[in-house]
């Protein structure tokens, strides 16, 4: 019951804690704080989860994330950060969630079922006997001391001037001042609040379901052994799916290396040769294509080595055939990886193509991960968790680089072959690069697409929109990119005065 109780309190701390932090603000430091919050506040709520690896994981990405919030201020921190933050609820959970997906997924379904788990929250902490009797003694405990001190604190702040300007300054300065001008907005702050410390703390009921559907996606395959006049079908209906496997991976085999012939020979061999239409046509269907050949290479792969294929004595040449032709995927990965940085060198960075090596090393990581499924046997489980963990970990790992300035200072350092694009760099990145461009104006001048009048008029259009964005935050939404932005920004246009 004590302990119920202390949840209960923790949730309401927690959401007014999140009302004063978030309401009217924008993620930044108060991102940090909630974070600092959340995790010392689950850490006590669920003992039983501070051995596991995936928590503690979790929690450390969750942290990272938020301190990047609070540092780049980009749009890929928050969202790393709010999928870090729920795929740690997930994983909170008494029952041993292996899948970052599933965690994810059960992070979500909190929040929907928070509001029975704050109102069970509540019910466990009120004892069961006499309603009425323990009602009064609660309100003994509470509503008498918090009444007696309101007639007090009222009767001191008109007898004591010095005690009136204290309270006073309490009120003004300690965070209470926003409890006068409460309106629909703030209520509807603190219900976010309440759902989110609720999805926390409180004990989720798709938890034991997500576990037990885990448990149909094993990590080893394991041999079936079939009895008595099942025995002689067996042996032949593998015999048979092994010759068709045989014949299928060779023939995969055999276009797939027509194809990477035709790239060492165009892509490779004849590198920077290819016209911009060519560039473009490369890298934008390829990479389609390149997405649907791995799709259906990890289909045909865990298909042919479902079951007892894997144990069938005589198994030697399929093996050598997937490897083979994964070998021949991962070779493709890189020839669409070598056209999309010649598109690079002619037309400059940009976040699709950012996007393009992203999911290059994930699709090279998978084509690894399919051969040691093959290799040593494992089955859907274990490439669902380790993909899963790859594809979380690169997000986590992305959102320690500032992008838009990345892009920003490579497209002026290295202009591309058709120069740089100033419009992009003014209108599709967003306005952490502005204290950029205002330093780098002559370069942009000499080398961009834009001449002096249109680029001082975007220049001052996406300064005053900064403006705008920036004005009016309080200390909760402050961001080293923002105040980096004024300050270096404030500094150029003074030294062109």
């Amino acid at each position: 019951m004590k302990k119920a109780l202390a949840i209960s309190c923790l949730m309401l701390i927690g959401s007014l804690l999140y009302t004063y932090l978030f309401w009217h603000q924008g993620m930044g430091l108060n991102t940090l704080l909630f974070s600092i919050f959340a995790i010392g506040a689950s850490w006590w709520r669920w003992p039983e989860c501070r051995q596991r690896i995936p928590v503690l994981l979790a929690m450390a990405a969750t942290l990272l994330t938020a301190i990047m919030t609070a540092w780049h201020h980009s749009v890929l921190a928050s969202t790393a950060h709010v999928i870090s933050f729920l795929t740690m609820i997930g994983l909170l959970q008494k029952e041993e969630i292996r899948f970052l997906a599933f965690g994810f997924a059960l992070g979500l379904a909190s929040l929907l079922e928070a509001p029975i788990a704050i109102f069970r929250s509540i019910q466990e902490s009120i004892p069961g006997k006499s309603r009425w009797k323990n009602a009064l003694r609660w309100a003994q405990l509470s509503l008498v001391p918090a009444g007696l001190g309101l007639v007090f604190a009222t009767i001191y702040y008109n007898a004591s001037p010095k005690f009136a300007r204290m309270l006073d300054f309490l009120w003004e300065y300690l965070a209470l001042s926003f409890l006068r001008e409460l309106d629909f907005f703030q209520a509807f702050a603190f219900i976010r609040g309440l759902l989110v410390t609720g999805a926390l703390l409180g004990a989720s009921y798709f938890a034991a379901y997500l576990f037990r559907l885990e448990q149909f996606f094993p990590e080893n395959l394991k041999r079936i052994r079939r009895k008595n006049w099942l025995i002689r079908p067996g042996i032949l209906s593998l015999k048979q799916e092994h010759r068709a496997g045989i014949i299928t991976f060779s023939l995969l085999n055999i276009l797939l290396f027509l194809l990477n012939i035709g790239d060492l020979r165009y892509v490779w061999v004849a590198y920077g040769q290819a016209s911009p239409q060519e560039l473009s046509q490369y890298v934008h269907e390829g990479t389609y294509l390149l997405l649907l050949a791995i799709v259906l290479a990890i289909g045909a792969v865990l298909w042919y080595f479902r079951g007892n294929i894997n144990f069938y004595p005589r198994n030697e040449g399929l093996p050598v055939l997937v490897y083979a032709w994964l070998a021949q995927n991962a070779m493709l990965a890189l020839s669409v990886g070598l056209r999309n940085w010649q598109y690079v060198a002619h037309y400059g960075l940009a976040y699709k193509r950012l996007g393009v090596f992203w999911f290059l090393l994930l699709a090279l990581f998978g084509l690894y991960s399919m051969y040691l499924k093959v290799r040593y046997r494992k089955g859907l489980g274990y490439l669902m968790r380790l993909n899963g963990l790859a594809c979380f970990a690169s997000l986590v790992l992305a959102c320690t680089v500032n992008w838009d300035i990345a892009i920003t200072r490579y497209n002026i350092r290295w202009p591309a072959a058709e120069g740089i694009d100033t419009r992009f760099l003014l209108h599709e990145v967003s306005d952490k690069n502005l204290y950029l461009l205002y330093e780098n104006r002559k370069r942009l001048l000499a080398k961009g697409n834009l001449g002096a009048t249109e680029l001082n008029t975007a220049l001052e259009s996406k300064r005053s929109s900064f403006g705008t964005r920036v004005c009016g935050q309080g200390w909760p939404s402050w961001n080293y990119a923002d105040t980096r932005n004024k300050k270096r920004v404030h500094q150029s246009c003074n030294d062109t005065k």
